[in-house]
């Protein structure tokens, strides 16, 4: 079974006074569906040591907002993985901080918080079929370009990337939620085949 460790959002519960890393339980049950086990990244963690200490396989980037200690995170997860080119994905939140580490910059976009719409998935590497799909949607920003490096391979109707891939390094990103409905049947062997033992 793949290890692989999963950023979190941070949420502050101010009852109580407390800052607390937050993941979407569906996330677990996603991965574990498809041989992969779910370790959270605590946000306050030394990244490569921790990533060392329980040998893991590979990083995701989940949804959520910004925050400084979880940028931290991200960007030693990041580094980590570039220099050791370890499987990287990035979703929704994760996409998009992929994207402005490698240069592009993040752009307002109407109409795509809490809707569906449909994606065209163009040629990649994951054997994901070459059709349209509809997904959905939670982001209010994009990218202004696909960084350089990088191939899109998902685009909306208005030719926005919705997933990207880096050419030469195990890093992939999708700007929508895989683990919320609509589920696509093709996610889980993506997974798989991404996260494998290498």
């Amino acid at each position: 079974m793949s290890r692989i460790g999963i950023t979190q959002r941070v949420e502050y519960l101010e009852t109580l006074g407390e800052t607390r890393d937050a993941l979407d339980q569906n996330w677990t049950k996603l991965l574990q569906a498809n041989g992969c086990l779910a370790v959270p990244v605590p946000n306050v963690c030394h990244v490569g040591d921790f990533i060392e200490a329980l040998s893991l396989d590979g990083i995701l980037m989940s949804g959520g907002d910004d925050h400084p200690t979880r940028d931290r995170c991200e960007m030693y997860c990041i580094d980590y993985c570039v220099k050791h080119k370890m499987p990287l994905l990035g979703i929704c939140h994760g996409m998009q901080f992929i994207g402005r580490y490698f240069g592009a910059t993040l752009v307002n976009i109407e109409g795509h918080i809490k809707v569906r719409h449909n994606v065209l998935i163009h040629s990649n590497p994951y054997e994901i079929p070459q059709k349209t799909f509809e997904v959905n949607s939670f982001h209010r920003f994009t990218l202004d370009k696909v960084p350089d490096e990088f191939l899109s391979f998902a685009t909306d109707k208005e030719g926005h990337c919705e997933a990207m891939y880096h050419s030469t390094l195990p890093i992939a990103a999708f700007m929508w939620h895989p683990e919320r409905v609509p589920y696509l049947d093709w996610f889980g062997e993506f997974l798989r085949r991404f996260y494998g033992k290498r």
